[in-house]
């Protein structure tokens, strides 16, 4: 025995782990090599490198053909084997099939661009108004008002009167905070030698920093509102006033003027705030304090009022959400106790409260006098079916692919089986394929959605991105969808083909039911019934938008030009006018505040002779300033009465010219009945010269309200009729005109119906977004078609080829081929098209002039689906005609 003393030896350490992790076969033979090299080593180096190099040399024996068998890991590394061969074999068969696997990645690269592209838009209108911290304690509150009887309903409105807001607050505990909005609209806002004409400056009352979340770039909420000389600006508007470089000054207590027509007074800026977001229902520049409204006006007849009057936007917020059914179910105690009998009927007969939660006005609200356009639920919901049936009708598409090239695996599937392949073996392997294709896709999708995205934007007026750093939300629903469509494409080939039986599959041999209805045909069948139903809906949708360009608004839109004002132009306008008409291609100009292209929000107090007693009108009556020469240039007809014209030369007695619809509100049998008919409108006493025939002067969306025409020198816009011949040189002759007489300002026109149109941009939206995903969708179910059409004629080829024999002609195959999708699309026409009914009536329903969905628009679908179908038949079985049936028969 070796003296220890005198000989050294590797760690001991070292030698125990190397004898726990070794493979004992390998393991005595391998330590002593080790140990007599060490002694080799020893005696040249030191013990410490020697020890080293040991350790170094175990270390690199734990190599998995040297280390025992742990169960775990052997069980791991047969797992990572077996992955490894998936991912193989999947790959290898990606690339053996390629014209199935262009295919497949197309529809699910474009199927997922589109969901994320409508996941981005849904997300963005489903986040209006969540940007205030108390936002869903905030509630807008409307006006219903009934015919007397408490349930018939003349108008909802958008805007309250102006004493609700403080009465309200008043009578009712659960109400905290309440503001309301006026707009003194267009007044120009001048600082020093700058002056900005046209901007809008709203009233509020010192609660709106506490209901609403305006965050302060300079200044704050607290002292926002000190005095009633004060007003709080935006971020844009200290652009417009101190330039870009704003945040270099300390603007607040920077006085400014506001001025409209001659009349003004001086404000002291006491605070800047953010931009009001995109995602709001309502956008303001500038706030100043209520009380400076009142202090004009002086009247607390007018600022009290609960009755008529809706000018004024009215929010509150509530301690808390749930007090909101207590707050509406007391309207009726709170209108009887502040307004005397109507007539001898209690107030609460013709007026009712409502309160709007302020997340649900952007998406549920389409009432009348919204200030801003508003999105739709309706197509917040559609455009999510859209997106997850294109992910839907994608999956399938892959499934028929899968399926119908089972005829070419299964003799791969019976040797794998043979050998000893589990199912779930093969249905691993299948789905694992599913998710490489989706893997692949899926960075494709991003691209295609990417360079999309700047369209889009563009097209819908919105600002969305693609961050899935910083949009977790976002990545989770990108997450979610990527395992979905994995599982959803994958699942079914995975049961489908790991199902065949062994022996017939290696002869080739289908071992499947084949009857008439399996979960292929369900498959194709609610392919067909998303293709109808969106083809359907597309229908639709281009007649309501046929129907709104193409229906008379009652007023000559064609060719009227619209030009705005500016003040240096403003006090020589008649000169101007004069000027313009000199030219014999503009043949009417008339003066205007406004042109019947939207809302007009204004209205003012009104009172109308009916018996012997003034009474004031219970309904909003909303003002168009015009001239004599306005009937005349906007060709609209007269009903009874005249317009200004033969009373432009009178004295200082105010005259008005209402509509219809204000001759119905008045409770007036006839428009004959209102001629000469005394009534007070906004202050001034007069009377009503004539009565214009309806016309539209906001959209289709709402009924044709009230409204009235009074003449007074408050003009803000020139409209010419325009004779539409030589067009470009009388723009240039516009605009050589205006320069004459304005050399400061740019001239800022535009037509009237791309004015009338404008008020359609979100149906255009909708109608074209709709148009691009109704072309993805039926491209993509063609291609499921195909997979289809493939299935069926692998499984007829000998049949085929026997009828050949037999004499058959090619129409017969064709025939022979197609005749189940007869029946298919006749089941899927059953199916799709209640449900598009359902969804475009609901539609529809925001219209209040709507198209009526006649059977045409029933039909146009079916026989769509029909041609599509039969084309891409035809594209199939063409080769399947012309196959030598000798090829085929061989074998029999």
């Amino acid at each position: 025995m070796e003296d220890r003393k005198t000989k050294y030896y590797p760690p001991s350490w070292a030698t125990k782990w190397f004898l726990w992790f070794c493979h004992a076969d390998f393991a005595e033979d391998i330590l002593g090599d080790l140990e007599e090299e060490y002694q080799f080593h020893e005696p040249a180096v030191s013990k410490l490198m020697a020890d080293f190099w040991f350790v170094r040399q175990v270390a690199g024996m734990m190599r998995p053909s040297l280390i025992k068998p742990f169960l775990p890991l052997l069980k791991l590394n047969n797992k990572l084997d077996m992955i490894k061969n998936y991912i193989k074999i999947g790959l290898r068969n990606l690339t053996k099939y390629k014209v199935s696997t262009a295919i497949n990645l197309l529809g699910l690269s474009t199927g997922m661009a589109a969901f994320i592209l409508i996941a981005l838009f849904v997300k963005d209108e489903l986040s209006y108004d969540r940007n205030h911290e108390h936002a869903d304690e905030i509630f807008r509150i409307t006006i219903k008002n009934f015919s007397g009887d408490g349930e018939t309903l003349s108008r909802h409105w958008a805007f309250a009167s102006a004493g609700h807001g403080p009465r309200i607050k008043e009578d009712f505990p659960q109400v905290t905070h309440a503001t309301r909005f006026f707009p003194w609209a267009f007044p120009d806002v001048i600082y020093e030698d700058k002056r900005l004409p046209g901007e809008q400056v709203v009233f509020a009352d010192p609660d709106v920093f506490d209901i609403f979340t305006f965050p302060f770039l300079q200044g704050n909420k607290e002292s926002a509102f000190t005095n009633e000389t004060s007003m709080v600006i935006s971020e844009d508007a200290a652009i417009r006033i101190f330039g870009n470089d704003w945040r270099e000054q300390d603007i607040v207590g920077k006085s400014v003027k506001i001025e409209a027509r001659g009349a003004g007074l001086s404000l002291q800026i006491t605070g800047v705030m953010e931009n009001m977001p995109r995602q709001q229902h309502f956008h303001f520049d500038y706030l100043a304090p209520f009380a400076i409204y009142e202090n004009v006006v002086n009247n607390p007849d007018v600022t009290n009022n609960v009755t008529g009057n809706y000018n004024y936007l009215t929010y509150v917020r509530l301690s808390d959400a749930a007090g909101a059914p207590a707050v509406e179910a007391g309207g009726s105690a709170f209108f009887d106790k502040h307004i005397a009998d109507i007539r001898g009927v209690k107030a609460h007969n013709y007026y009712g409260l409502v309160l709007q939660p302020l997340t649900d006005i952007h998406l549920t609200s389409n009432i009348s006098g919204e200030i801003e356009n508003n999105g739709s639920m309706s197509q917040v919901v559609i455009f999510s079916v859209i997106g997850m049936l294109l992910i839907v009708v994608a999956c399938i598409n892959y499934m028929n692919l899968a399926t119908s090239r089972y005829t070419r695996r299964m003799k791969e599937i019976g040797v794998r089986k043979s050998i000893g392949a589990s199912r779930g073996s093969l249905i691993s392997q299948f789905l694992t394929e599913s998710v490489i294709l989706t893997l692949i896709s899926f960075p494709l999708a991003v691209g295609l959605a990417t360079i999309a995205l700047p369209s889009v934007n563009d097209f819908m007026d919105k600002q969305l991105t693609i961050n899935f750093l910083q949009d977790f939300q976002l990545f989770l629903t990108v997450f979610g969808l990527l395992a979905l469509v994995a599982m959803l494409a994958g699942i079914y080939p995975a049961i489908y083909l790991s199902g065949l039986d062994t022996i017939r599959s290696l002869k080739g041999e289908s071992t499947f039911k084949t009857g008439k209805i399996n979960f292929r045909t369900v498959l194709v069948t609610f392919q067909y019934v998303v293709t109808i139903a969106i083809i359907f809906s597309l229908a639709v949708l281009n007649a309501q938008m046929g129907f709104i360009f193409n229906s008379d608004p009652g007023f000559d839109k064609e060719s009227v030009l619209d030009v705005s004002l500016s003040n240096d132009i403003y006090p020589k306008k008649e000169a101007f006018r004069n000027e313009l008409l000199a030219n014999q291609n503009i043949t009417h100009a008339t003066f205007v505040s406004r042109i019947p292209t939207g809302n007009l929000l204004d209205s003012q107090g009104a009172s109308i002779f009916l018996g012997d007693s003034l009474t004031p009108v219970n309904f909003r009556l909303p003002y168009i300033v015009a001239d004599e020469n306005f009937i005349t240039t906007y060709g609209i007809e007269m009903a009874a009465g005249n317009d200004f014209e033969r009373y432009m030369d009178s004295d200082s007695i105010g005259y008005f010219i209402v509509n219809e619809a204000a001759v119905k509100a008045m409770s007036l049998a006839s428009a004959e009945e209102a001629i000469n008919r005394s009534m007070n409108y906004g202050g001034t006493d007069g009377k009503i010269i004539g009565v214009m025939k309806d016309f539209h002067f906001e959209s289709l969306h709402s009924e044709i309200g009230p409204m009235i025409m009074v003449k007074n020198d408050n003009y803000r816009r020139i409209s010419l009729k325009i004779n539409p011949v030589n067009l470009s040189e009388t723009i240039a002759f516009v605009e050589q005109t205006w320069a004459k007489f304005d050399q400061k300002n740019t001239i800022n026109y535009n037509f009237v119906d791309e004015s009338f149109e404008n008020q359609y941009q979100g149906e255009e939206r909708l109608s074209t977004m709709f148009k691009a995903f109704a072309v993805l969708a039926v491209l993509i179910s063609c291609l499921g078609m195909l997979g289809m059409v493939t299935f069926i004629v692998e499984r007829k080829t000998k049949e085929i080829g026997i009828r050949k024999v037999l004499g058959a002609k090619s129409p017969h195959i064709v025939w022979l081929v197609s005749r189940n999708f007869i029946w298919l699309i006749s089941v899927a026409a059953l199916v799709a098209l209640p449900i598009g009914y359902y969804f475009m009536s609901d539609w529809l329903d925001t219209f209040a002039y709507q198209v009526t969905i006649s059977p045409v628009l029933f039909v146009v679908p079916i026989v769509a689906v029909i041609m599509i179908t039969f084309l891409t038949i035809l594209y199939r079985t063409i080769k399947a005609v012309y196959i030598n049936p000798v090829k085929y028969l061989r074998s029999e």
